[in-house]
């Protein structure tokens, strides 16, 4: 397969309107991941509604993500196999009625249960959008366009959350994600019926060997988001009680979220006005070196206006590090395989990051969090840039 063979399959299998396919595949990616955005929140509501510890609260995180683990697996399998709208419909309604249940949890094994509900249909309806996108021309602009709508959204959710907090307690601000995953469900009837998975067998590019170099590429580019993902999560759920033991208002932290997901538009946007200009290695580094910086300010912020900073910079290139290495994948991936397998590695490292957190916590202060999360980061930029290094010349440009 040559390279024009390779750009007109990636634009392929988008029904017969693919612009208007990407547009709703992008508004159901940015729903879906509003919850993951705005976790921190979720944790700190854990503790203050049913008043069990912060790293029980990290837990419910933790299984709310494994949940998330068995809709990107299921999601995996049934994708080749149902029509994705028919996977959208459904994984958007249970992640509605999950999500207003756990409003009414009364208890912590009664709330672990329905997040558990609520993770496995979100990210099932995640899995299914994520693929859409990566079937767009370029990806990385696919990626990145779907992330920054979904900082948007999330700024406004964070406002929304408050304002339910403020006026109707901890309990009922628990629910309001299903006020956008209700969205969700009505849009995923939009899309195409015929939208679905590839039907080529295994092995049915193997012949080529710039294929097979591909396909190496596309299995180190999957590791490389696992080991970034992981970095993006460790510290991620805690960055509302680094703020709180920092000496700043909940309220405050709040507003300095919302505000950080708008002002993080800019680096969200960079993915989707370069693509890979210049080479994903280097806005892989970029992404890398402003990784650490934006951990380093958390610890250390103690005022509103550096904790806004602070939340801009990470979420910026929180995405921007998401859109490359889910694009490394897609654009190295002819059959779909590690494509189907993006969301299995993204909800494992969200769920595995919280964990590591909370057990980093026991015996530790917060702090030391936020100086162990760059190390898997620092490992997955030097994989993808050692092994692009050794590849033979005719691999694509973008990487």
């Amino acid at each position: 397969m040559n390279r024009i063979a390779k750009v007109e399959w990636m634009d392929s299998g988008l029904g017969v309107r693919p612009v208007k396919t990407l547009a709703i595949a992008c508004i159901l990616y940015a729903l879906s991941i509003i919850l993951i955005n705005i976790a921190p929140f979720f944790v700190g509501l854990y503790v203050d509604t049913l008043h069990i510890s912060l790293s029980e609260a990290g837990f419910v995180q933790t299984i709310d993500q494994a949940g998330g683990i068995i809709g990107a697996v299921l999601g995996f399998f049934l994708m080749p196999r149902l029509s994705w709208r028919t996977l959208s419909f459904c994984a958007a309604f249970v992640a509605t009625m999950a999500n207003a249940a756990t409003a009414l949890a009364d208890s912590y094994v009664l709330l672990c249960l329905i997040r558990f509900v609520a993770g496995f249909a979100v990210v099932l309806l995640t899995t299914v959008s994520a693929c859409t996108l990566a079937r767009a021309r370029v990806p990385d602009r696919a990626f990145g366009f779907g992330l920054m709508l979904g900082m948007l959204l999330s700024a406004v959710a964070i406002w929304v959350l408050d304002a339910i907090r403020t006026d109707f307690g901890y309990s009922a601000s628990l629910g309001s994600g299903a006020l956008w995953l209700c969205i969700a469900a009505g849009l995923a009837l939009m899309l195409p019926r015929d939208l679905r998975g590839r039907t080529d067998k295994a092995g049915a590019f193997s012949a080529d060997p710039e294929q097979a170099n591909m396909r190496v590429l596309g299995k180190v580019g999957l590791i490389a988001l696992l080991l970034f993902s992981i970095s993006a999560n460790v510290g991620f759920s805690f960055t509302e009680r680094v703020g709180l033991d920092n000496g700043l208002a909940p309220s405050a932290i709040a507003r300095s979220f919302a505000i950080g997901c708008i002002f993080s538009l800019a680096g969200c946007l960079l993915p989707t006005i370069f693509g890979a200009a210049g080479g994903r290695i280097k806005w892989l580094s970029i992404t890398t070196a402003f990784f650490i910086i934006a951990l380093w300010l958390f610890y250390t912020a103690t005022t509103i206006t550096l904790y806004i900073v602070a939340f801009s910079i990470y979420l910026s290139v929180f995405n921007m590090g998401l859109a490359y290495y889910m694009s490394v994948v897609a654009e190295n991936d002819p059959e779909e395989h590690y494509t189907r397998a993006i969301y299995i590695v993204n909800v494992t490292a969200q769920s595995l990051g919280p964990a590591i957190g909370a057990l980093i916590l026991i015996g530790y202060p917060i702090t030391i969090v936020f100086l162990i999360a760059p190390i898997t980061a620092i490992g997955a930029l030097l994989l993808v840039a050692f092994y692009t290094s050794r590849q033979p010349r005719n691999l694509p440009a973008s990487l």
